[in-house]
């Protein structure tokens, strides 16, 4: 018996109807950046760089099936009947599929199938209209406003929705530093590198010594952020002094090749906006410090949202005079005083905003008041064999698979995806989780 299918709270599509806005009128052109090119369909950012310290250094091949599959697809699971452009994932060789004993043709790239296979479990009328790119010019010139994740430089000039400069700086943690909203105490400690220098291996030396003299010489506990990193990739926790040594080696092996990426580009980088409130979350946080998903109880959300309120409004106000709306997410500690601290401003779609759409599915249709993601995932074997494994929960709807991208070897290799929970409690959460941990290709 087939699963019933998901019925999404809300969908980007509507969001963006509000106010008078036209969703219809926009493009969602979805990648997942990373600092060096994955596929001939999406061309690597110079202008709009990105650093990932503590990124795992996997094959060009697996990071294209998590950044361009498996987490494009996964943000893309909530936008409603929109056009999404998803980036074709190279092909070492043709998938070829039979049509006799001896003929054979080339097939659909296992890559698309899987996402038409993903936004099938969505109610007709909820899934997105989906397009994929083979060559990027193509979705540069569609007439209609692009709506990304992060900026990309080949849309610079192309009708991205909001001035990709503009939402560049909004998404470094720097100007959240500088911004004046209510956040921790923070050192900002700029690089005097200029892009004319980033051949002199002296200048490059001196700089290292200089950025990570101040990370050496300060204080436990503290965060160290760089300015343009996701995904917990470009941030430290350093609470003990072996985290401080991991942190300086770290650094001092990657910033000389954060220096190359300076351009004379990115060197130098008031109407009240009204904020729809969608959910409030709880990281988790992997053994690594890195976010790898999140969760939620559908029950605290009206009380959450007017408990963050009036900090909302102000970020709201700060975005949308600079030039940016759309979907956004900040990360909030609340001090010993009780003042509420932004820590993080992610001005993008983020993880966790998926799981508050998701309340009519779980909470309001099935009574299940926890939602939790684990995305992404590697695990073992193709999408067939994991339906198996979890046959009663997709039938009862306790399991979502938001995305999905496996690997032509079927059974013999592995696929990433992005998982949707749903529980009564912590406990029969956690057990979930478990179970799909046991499925789960270790590291």
């Amino acid at each position: 018996m087939a699963p019933s299918q998901v019925e999404l709270t809300s969908t980007l599509k509507e969001l963006y109807s509000l106010d008078g806005g036209n969703s219809d009128d926009i493009a969602l052109v979805y990648a997942f950046p990373n600092p060096t090119q994955l596929a001939a369909s999406l061309p690597v950012s110079h202008k709009y760089a990105y650093q990932g310290p503590r990124t795992m250094k996997l094959s060009r091949d697996t990071m294209a099936r998590f950044c361009l599959g498996c987490l494009a697809q996964y943000y893309g699971f909530i936008a409603g009947p929109m056009d999404l452009y998803l980036f074709d994932i190279d092909q070492a060789q043709p998938e070829l599929a039979p049509v006799s004993s001896n003929n054979w043709v080339k097939s659909v790239p296992t890559h698309r199938t899987d996402a038409e296979r993903v936004f099938s479990e969505l109610q007709e009328s909820q899934r997105p209209k989906l397009h994929f790119v083979e060559d990027p010019q193509t979705v540069a010139t569609v007439d209609k406003k692009k709506a990304v994740i992060t900026p990309m430089d080949f849309l610079d000039g192309h009708g991205a929705l909001v001035d990709q400069d503009a939402h560049w700086d909004l998404l470094s943690k720097r100007t959240l530093a500088l911004s004046g909203l209510p956040s921790p105490p923070t050192e900002v400690v700029d690089s005097i590198v200029r892009a004319d220098q980033t051949k002199d291996q002296a200048v490059l030396a001196k700089e290292t010594d200089r950025i990570l003299e101040r990370i050496a010489s300060r204080h436990l506990p503290f965060v160290v952020k760089l300015p343009m990193g996701l995904g917990g990739h470009a941030v430290f926790m350093v609470k003990k002094e072996e985290q401080r040594q991991s942190c300086l080696t770290v650094l001092r092996a990657e910033l000389p090749s954060m220096f190359h990426s300076l351009t004379h580009e990115n060197e130098a980088k008031t109407p009240a906006g009204r904020p729809v409130y969608i959910s409030t979350s709880e990281q988790i946080l992997n053994e690594r410090d890195e976010w790898s998903g999140g969760f939620m109880d559908y029950t605290h959300q009206k009380a959450r949202g007017e408990q963050y309120h009036e900090l909302i409004q102000k970020v709201a106000d700060y975005v949308y005079q600079r030039g940016y709306h759309g979907p956004m997410g900040i990360d909030v500690m609340t001090d010993a005083k009780g003042q509420q601290l932004i820590v993080d401003m992610n001005i993008r779609q983020t993880g966790s905003y998926t799981l508050g759409l998701m309340k009519k599915h779980f909470f309001e249709q099935r009574n299940l008041p926890l939602g939790g993601l684990v995305c992404p995932i590697a695990v073992q074997g193709d999408r067939d064999h994991f339906e198996g494994k979890f046959a009663e929960e997709i039938q009862a709807g306790t399991l979502v698979i938001a995305a999905w991208c496996g690997s032509p070897r079927g059974m013999s290799g592995y696929s990433a995806c992005g998982l949707i929970l749903g529980a009564q409690d912590r406990e029969q959460m956690q057990a979930l989780m478990a179970k799909v941990a046991i499925m789960a290709v270790k590291k």
